[in-house]
């Protein structure tokens, strides 16, 4: 039974998703993620114990215990199983509950997590260890000081999360981190690669993405909730690759477009080098089985060098999306392909044939704007499109 009541903030209905900050935040950090998210899920974000409008209480201040508070207020509110989403800290915190709970994670997100303090890189650990000393001198003579050696301390003593523990965790997790994080690279990497059903994402920015990149978070997080893992393919793919190219010719065909995909295009060696150059990306459900695949590829694109009856948004550099292929029978592909480009990619370029009538509404919906035509290296006519994507 726990000491103290955990303040929240709770907004939508649907399936629970639970927001856990990070050290020294309160709840207030998700702004940007409970606006989003609400309309599709009961978003839940709870004030850590001692922070925010939470009361401190008796119980140790530590990683644990705060993931024993999370169970106690899961519980306190009929909430059997949830999506949980963690920052730093609340990453950690995340970790701990999983690991001791995992039938009541139905997937897991955590952002700028760390397995053991060493994690994070020493240019921003040795002023929290040097603060944390300061602190602890006068912690017994000032209520202030005291507050802030139990803050500081939990990121100089905590976590500790042996790797080899994360092997028990097969719930789908979203490992996501920022490309100037305080979270080391390698690290991030060895929560990813230690996890048997994960997905990484490394988003420009720094540890705050949730707050200071939102957009490109919540595109990021939308695209991992939408039953999709996507990854980066590798040669081994590549028969599965072309057996989706062939899948994707007939639901074309099926759809009256005989024009943009004839026999023996897209070639087998364009999919070979787009693995080559590292733009390959396959889609695997939730069983696992690879159902759809895609290139996202630096600019510059040969064929968009002229663009007609029409100009393209800017001259900036861009990425463009080519050869989105899925089995009949997967759904919400396009979105979850489009949704994950625009999180990593702030300018986007795609074309498509004009009797491609479900990528044009799906381009539609997700905001890019018609250019222009431009003409494949074979002469035949395409639609062009640019979506430029603000993170914030």
């Amino acid at each position: 039974m726990s000491d103290i009541q955990l303040h929240h903030i709770e907004k939508g209905q649907g399936q629970p998703l639970i927001l856990l900050h990070g050290n020294g935040e309160s709840s207030d950090y998700f702004e940007h993620q409970i606006s989003c998210f609400c309309d599709n899920y009961r978003v839940i974000a709870i004030d850590t114990r001692g922070h925010g409008l939470s009361p401190r209480g008796e119980s140790p201040f530590t990683i644990c215990q705060f993931s024993d508070d999370l169970y106690e207020f899961m519980n306190a509110i009929n909430i059997a199983k949830a999506i949980v989403l963690g920052f730093s800290d609340g990453g950690n915190i995340a970790l701990e509950f999983a690991l001791k709970h995992p039938e009541m994670v139905d997937k897991l997100i955590l952002n700028g997590a760390n397995l053991f303090p060493s994690g994070v890189k020493p240019f921003y650990q040795w002023p929290i260890k040097i603060g944390y000393r300061i602190a602890k001198l006068f912690a017994k003579k000032s209520e202030k000081a005291r507050k802030n050696t139990e803050m500081l301390g939990l990121m100089v003593e905590e976590p500790h999360i042996d790797p080899a523990e994360l092997a028990r965790l097969t719930m789908p997790v979203l490992v996501v981190a920022g490309t100037k994080d305080m979270i080391k690279d390698s690290h991030t990497r060895l929560i990813y690669n230690s996890l048997p059903n994960a997905q990484l994402a490394i988003l420009e920015g720094d540890h705050f993405l949730a707050n200071k990149r939102h957009k490109a978070f919540n595109a990021m997080v939308k695209c991992f909730l939408s039953g999709y893992m996507i990854r980066h393919a590798t040669m081994d793919d590549l028969p599965v690759i072309l057996r989706l190219r062939d899948q994707a010719r007939e639901i074309m065909r099926s759809y009256g477009n005989t024009f943009q995909w004839p026999d023996g295009y897209p070639r087998d060696d364009m999919f070979r080098k787009d693995i080559e150059l590292g733009g390959s990306h396959v889609m695997a459900n939730e069983s696992g089985a690879i159902v759809g695949t895609f290139a996202l590829l630096p600019s510059p694109e040969v064929t968009y060098s002229k663009i007609y009856d029409g100009q393209w948004l800017d001259n900036e550099p861009y990425h463009v999306i080519h050869r989105i292929a899925s089995t009949p029978d997967s759904h919400g592909v396009l979105d979850a392909v489009l949704d994950y480009c625009e999180a990593v990619a702030p300018n986007i370029r795609i074309d498509t044939h004009e009797a491609n009538v479900i990528m044009r509404k799906g381009l539609e919906r997700h905001g890019y704007h018609y250019c222009g035509i431009i003409y494949l290296l074979d002469g035949n006519e395409r639609m062009a499109f640019q979506k430029r994507v603000s993170p914030y």
